[in-house]
């Protein structure tokens, strides 16, 4: 299922969407952008709401969200408007079946309409045809080749919006036939607004709980929309108290596989699997801070900046162990090795940094 559009205008974008409207009303607008930055700072919405100003009645510019082509967009029925985003499509990859039309292909493979098929119809509404792409880093080496052919023959008045976290992954071939577009981290207190319009989600309820992603996001509301979803906070709780000595594994582990959460996967063990690499990933975040801490980056300018006093007494060396160790179980993780097993692993080794990695050595 889609994800539906916003009515609220990308915070912090304002200025660089205002500037490729005026390019489009000045005929400058490259046929094929990439909008690039750090996760989950907006780049999608972003692109959709340029989208939006380029085919409203009013455009370019700032939507007016009234008129027909405005209301046809925000109920997903824009036929010049064609959205690419893997994670709607309950994919996890962009795979070549998104670019073009493939009779044969798997059972779970995605099967609806391919950008091939959109860009072969001319424009209903005798203006743009845009296509929006969620995180083209995510295309294989198939899909990026099929599609070059886009690029390379976009057709009149065609506009190919990529955003991508990791641009560098891509082809050198896609990379030199589209414009960067950079952009940047928001402010905490657009995060935080950007939070509060969505408190009614589970994670976001209370006050303290969105002040505290809005901080650990560094700017990334899409990041801290992420971390409620998947239990962030209780979960670097557990990380927290199982290093102070406050928790031993035996207790952990089932604290940790009760957390509410959504973990995607296609099945129960997949689910599994993203849960256990949820935990390692905010690990290693935590104890990556705690370096970069111990190595004199000022608390304010780190995500866990505000509960990293559990490690200011171990070692480097301790830490750099540790490290090692959830780095490994993480890649065991993609060879489908047993989840709760390798969960096991990481409690004790962060256990280990606070000599509490049993019962029986709890103090009282």
């Amino acid at each position: 299922m889609m994800e539906p559009m916003s009515v609220h205008p990308p915070l912090g974008h304002g200025e660089v969407l205002q500037g490729l409207w005026d390019a489009a009303r000045s005929d400058r607008l490259p046929h094929a952008l990439i909008l690039r930055g750090p996760e989950g700072v907006g780049k999608y919405h972003a692109a959709r709401w340029l989208a939006l100003g380029l085919l409203c009645d009013a455009g370019p510019g700032e939507p007016c969200l009234t008129c027909g082509p405005c209301r046809r967009v925000q109920a997903d029925s824009h036929p010049d408007l064609f959205l690419v985003d893997p994670r709607a499509a309950g994919q996890d990859r962009m795979t070549i079946h998104f670019i073009v039309t493939r009779e044969n292909r798997p059972k779970s493979a995605y099967s609806g309409p391919s950008i091939e098929n959109f860009l072969r119809l001319r424009a209903d509404e005798g203006g743009w045809r845009i296509v929006c792409l969620r995180d083209v880093d995510s295309m294989n080496v198939n899909a990026q080749n099929a599609f070059l052919k886009a690029l390379e023959e976009p057709g009149k008045n065609t506009l190919l919006l990529l955003t991508s976290a990791r641009p560098d992954a891509l082809l050198e071939t896609i990379q030199s036939r589209t414009v960067s577009v950079d952009f940047a981290r928001l402010t905490q207190s657009d995060t935080l607004r950007i939070l509060e319009r969505d408190a009614d989600m589970p994670g976001l309820e209370e006050p303290s709980e969105r002040e505290m992603l809005a901080r650990w996001s560094l700017g990334a509301p899409g990041k801290a929309i992420k971390l409620a979803e998947s239990g962030g906070v209780p979960m670097r709780a557990l990380i927290v108290d199982l290093v102070a000595g406050r928790l031993v594994p035996e207790e952990a582990g089932p604290a940790f596989w009760e957390l509410d959460g959504e973990f995607p996967g296609k099945t129960p063990a997949a689910q599994r699997r993203t849960r256990a690499s949820a935990l390692m990933d905010l690990a290693l975040e935590w104890l990556l801070d705690g370096r970069r801490h111990a190595a004199r980056v000022p608390l304010e300018d780190l995500a866990h900046g505000g509960v990293l006093d559990q490690l200011t007494e171990i070692s480097a060396g301790e830490l750099e162990s540790c490290m090692d160790c959830l780095l490994q179980a993480r890649q065991d993780v993609s060879l489908n090795l047993s989840p709760e097993i390798l969960t096991e692993r990481v409690l004790r080794a962060l256990a280990d940094l606070s000599g509490r990695s049993s019962a029986a050595t709890r103090r009282p």
